[in-house]
This record gives structure tokens, sequence and C-alpha cells, in this order.
């Protein structure tokens, strides 16, 4: 019974479970890392025969509006001899990418009106779109070979510039720069000159101020939104942790019905048991009472043998 119950609990368990990531993935729809994966990919459907040197820009959905990417290919060795310096990114010389590869591929992201869907940074606001530069190996015939490489910065490190930057509410409130890690990081830096950062690898950056000086509105509806997602998250947990109490109740329930019916049995053995005494005799897996084969001699009454 024992085993039985424990492989019973084995499949509750990997039910909820299963439906606990489920909740969790739709919860979070707009992933960073997915739309890495998308961009690389569509990117390589959109220019099927790439030039080396050349900078691409890549077309995207409809329902990715107002976002910008392009995507150029460069040897590494002249990446490194001469750096990059495209738009809102400058990437000195002497910069080193990882693992060695003999061409390399940078995807250039502006995440536009879609910056706060993917990043946001707690207790600030964003007052400039999320900018991104990625760099992936290449190979002769694909553009990108979606595997993301490292940049070893030995000597200055690259600039980013925002021009389409939102005048904070408080004049006085100096910008900082946010460079968004794995996890949901976000660390800060003070920037170089007005709206331009320094980073030390690739990644996605963004100028943000404290969410005490935003505008009213701006606090309001990030109030709202983070009452909401409260809410959601309580009750998420509440319907799990239901669901998680009525499968425990039943598996007692089942546990309990079994041990009752054990004790029955057991009760009902030791009462025959208290009884006469009997041979028993198996049929099978059937344990069955049996009489003794001796019977009682016969025995006369008196001594006198008649003639």
């Amino acid at each position: 019974m024992g085993l039985h119950l424990h492989k019973w609990w084995q499949v509750r368990w990997i039910i909820v479970s299963l439906f606990l990531s489920s909740l969790v993935e739709s919860s979070n729809t707009y992933k960073p890392d997915s739309l890495d994966d998308f961009l690389c990919k569509h990117a390589n459907k959109e220019i099927e025969k790439p030039r080396t040197g050349a900078l691409y820009s890549i077309s995207l959905p409809a329902n990715f509006t107002g976002m910008e990417v392009s995507v150029i290919r460069v040897r590494t060795v002249s990446f490194w001899l001469r750096g990059v310096n495209h738009s809102f990114f400058n990437i000195p010389r002497r910069v080193v990418p990882q693992p060695n590869r003999m061409r390399m591929a940078i995807l250039y992201e502006n995440l536009g009106n879609w910056s706060s869907h993917y990043y946001n940074v707690p207790n600030h606001t964003m007052i400039a779109p999320v900018l991104g530069v990625i760099p992936y190996t290449s190979s002769e015939t694909t553009l990108i070979d979606c595997e993301k490489m490292d940049l070893i910065i030995q000597r200055d490190p690259i600039t980013v510039h925002f021009t389409n930057v939102r005048r904070p509410h408080d004049e006085n409130v100096t910008p900082i720069c946010a460079k968004f890690g794995s996890g949901g990081s976000v660390k800060f830096s003070n920037m170089t000159m007005p709206y331009v950062c320094e980073a030390h690898d690739q990644g996605h950056y963004t100028l943000v101020v404290p969410s005490s000086k935003a505008p009213t509105h701006t606090v309001a509806h990030a109030h709202a939104q983070s009452k909401s997602k409260r809410f959601n998250i309580w009750w998420v947990l509440g319907f799990v942790i239901g669901f998680v109490g009525l499968v425990m109740l039943v598996l007692i329930s089942i546990t309990i019905v079994k041990m009752a019916k054990r004790r029955r049995i057991r009760k009902m053995e030791k009462s025959s048991e208290r009884g006469v005494a009997l041979d028993t005799f198996w049929i099978g897996e059937t344990k069955l009472p049996s009489a003794s084969t001796m019977r009682t001699q016969p025995v006369l009454e008196n001594d006198v043998v008649p003639y």
C-alpha cells in the first residue's frame, strides 16, 4: 500500500508542477531572451545572401511597429583593429570578441515604445528607449549563427548615445544610466556626457530617473501596474495552494479508508484465533480451516462381553 501511495503522490506532484510552470510562463508574456532569439532568426530570413561590412536594416512584422533593428557582419580581425561606430553605439578598437571566430555579426536594437514591455527598473522611470548591442558568431553563408559572443574591453569602453530622451519632470534631476543584466538585474552608473553612457560589455541600456521625481500620471500608472501584479500573484498562489490542499485531502482520505479496512481484517483474524483451534490448509492464496482426520475410538460401556 505504501508503494502504491508513493506512486500516486508522484503523479499528483507532476501534475501540480506542470500546472504551476504553465501559470508562470503565461504571467510573463514578454521575455527579453525570446525577443533576441526571434530577432536573430528573423534577420537570417530577411538577409539570405549577406555581405561582409554591409549594414542591413531589418524590417519587422507589423506587431513590432516602433522597434528598430539593424545588423552588420564584420571580420573579427577588422573589428579588433578598427572597432565599429553605428548610430547610438560606438565600439572602440582593441575590443576582443569571444569565442574566437573568423566572422561576427553585431545586432543593434532600439526597442522604442516596446521598451517598458520587456524591461523595467524598480523605483525608477525610463526616459529613453532601451538600446541593445548583441554580438553573434557568423559564417560565410549565414548572417547570424545565433551563438552569442562576449566582448572583452581592454582599453576604452563602449559609448552609448541616447537621442530620443524625454525631459524629466524635475529639471534638477540628473538621469542615470541603467544596464540590464541576466535574471532581471540592473546596474546603475553616471552619465559621462549629457545623454551618453559608458558600457563595459554587450547588453541593453537606457536612461532612468527616480520614480518619486517622475510625473504624477507616470507614478499613478506604475502604482496601478504594481497593484495589479500583486493581485495576480496572490490569485495564482491561492489557486495553487487550494489545488495542492485538495490533492492532499484526497490522498489522506484514501489512506484513512485503507487503514480502517486493514484494521477490520485484523480484528476479524484475532476473533477467529480465540475460537476453536482448527487445522488449516491453503487453496491457492486462500487460507481455510480443516478438521482433524483422527476420529475418537469407540469404547464399551462395561467390561462384560456377550458370548
